[in-house]
């Protein structure tokens, strides 16, 4: 894992911090491939460089860290983010939090825990490329009705699936890059053409378990939970009764709810 150097783009509006960051990114053997400080060149940098990390403040010019985010997530971009912010803002936090960065560090940067922060984003980094990997060895093809053709998609592109709330005989594929498929194939038939790894997490859902990054409980319904994807902003529902059929699926986030 440590023979990867891993690109960093950092953005940040006050030099002096700036330069810390630099100076610590550089001792930790990382490639910086831009340096920005506003959210607009934050945006356009990460679609040109496509870097493995992003160090951010909340408060940059033109468009704050936040939302410039969002933008790169809507754009089909995932990298580590790691903010660092002199914000104590609990809607900051928490937005930190939603938009599943790595860290969320305070200045004044202490180093100890900057360093603990990028650890912990290279590992993210590395299990993602092995998730990857695994899913190349097998390719099981699902092919989608789709008017009067048929449509084939691998399982392995696919991270979740989902009935259409307004039309009855119509369910939507959300795929790895973005691409959305509208079919008339049903769950069930779907799920019969799968692995294992795709799973009921909502009568009306089926989700890839290897995109799952985390679950937290549903603020609004209760013993109903949110599963958090990679590659796409969207939260999908999770009922209590599909949490506990798929035991063995969601072993690993059980002891958050124990």
């Amino acid at each position: 894992m440590e023979q990867q150097r891993y690109k960093v783009l950092i953005a940040e509006d006050d030099f002096h911090q700036m330069s810390l960051l630099k100076r610590y990114t550089t001792e930790m053997d990382l490639v910086i491939v831009s340096t920005v400080s506003s959210g607009i060149r934050l945006i356009e940098e990460t679609k040109l460089h496509k870097p493995d990390i992003i160090l951010l403040d909340i408060g940059l010019k033109k468009l704050d860290g936040i939302s410039a985010i969002k933008e790169i997530h809507a754009a089909g971009l995932y990298p580590q983010m790691i903010f660092v912010s002199g914000s104590l803002n609990p809607e900051h936090l928490l937005a930190g939090f939603e938009l599943e960065s790595v860290d969320y560090i305070t200045k004044p940067i202490n180093e100890n825990r900057f360093k603990k922060a990028i650890h912990k984003a290279k590992e993210q980094i590395h299990a993602r490329i092995l998730l990857d990997a695994d899913n190349q060895e097998t390719i099981i093809w699902v092919v989608l009705k789709q008017n009067y053709r048929d449509v084939t998609v691998a399982e392995n592109q696919i991270i979740y699936v989902e009935k259409d709330k307004l039309f009855r005989n119509k369910y939507i594929v959300h795929l790895k890059d973005g691409t959305i498929v509208e079919t008339s194939t049903q769950l069930k038939e779907i799920k019969e053409m799968c692995s294992d790894n795709l799973v009921y997490s909502h009568r009306s859902y089926l989700v890839n378990v290897h995109y799952i990054t985390a679950i937290q409980p549903d603020g609004h319904i209760n013993k109903s939970y949110n599963i958090s994807l990679s590659h796409t902003p969207d939260k999908v529902p999770l009922t209590k009764k599909n949490f506990n059929e798929a035991a063995e699926v969601f072993a690993k986030f059980r002891t958050q709810f124990t």
